[in-house]
């Protein structure tokens, strides 16, 4: 299979869409999102404002770029874990296991902490946020389910999408718990409490809910 070799305008264009993502993350660490406008990302990228809205219809499309990102560090290291290991026997326990290997090994806890203080609200309390949270972990979703595809091709796909949805709604359930106990902060107190709350999830998924 071969592969096209990007252009000079398609590398100009990923270069220019890079700098706009960078630029909302770090007006967002400085401000806040309530402080995200167009021209503040404009300047701070080093572009017009039309090149703005070339790349990005609005300020949450930039956003939800940004959130897609971090999330999807997940479906890099179940990229990663998958490399580091022969697939298990075909079936939906090898996914299982591989997806649970994959979310342990994976550093979420800094990335949830910069998602945290980028939407600035929880779901729940701001609309908005709320499409974005769920847009970014629809993108994820889909991100992995093409992973576990390629791995497991003779995996119903329902039953794929069924153990990542469960997986994903349940790190998303996690985070507002971690979330409360730790104000979203990126240090060893943090961690240790996030590596409580994900074993949980992950024996959940390994022996079912009613055990």
């Amino acid at each position: 299979m071969t592969t096209e070799t990007p252009t000079v305008r398609d590398v100009q264009k990923a270069r220019t869409r890079r700098a706009l993502i960078d630029a909302a993350l770090s007006l967002t660490g400085e401000r806040g999102r309530h402080g995200l406008t167009v021209d503040a990302v404009a300047e701070r990228a080093g572009v017009s404002r039309r090149t703005v809205f070339n790349h990005f219809a609005t300020l949450d499309e930039i956003v939800l770029a940004a959130c897609t990102e971090m999330l999807d560090v997940l479906v890099d290291g179940f990229v990663e874990a998958a490399a580091a290991a022969p697939p298990g026997q075909p079936g939906l326990a090898a996914v299982v296991d591989d997806v649970v290997r994959a979310v342990h090994a994976t550093d979420l806890v800094g990335p949830m902490a910069c998602l945290t203080h980028v939407v600035g609200a929880r779901a729940g309390q701001d609309a908005r946020v709320e499409v974005i949270v769920e847009a970014a972990f629809g993108r994820c979703r889909r991100h992995l389910l093409g992973a576990v595809a390629d791995r497991y091709p003779d995996v119903d796909p329902l039953d794929a999408e069924l153990v990542l949805g469960c997986l994903l709604s349940g790190v998303h359930v996690l985070h507002g718990h971690w979330w409360d106990r730790t104000g979203a902060v990126d240090d060893d107190a943090s961690r240790r409490e996030w590596d409580r709350l994900l074993h949980r999830l992950t024996t959940a998924l390994r022996t079912g809910f009613a055990t």
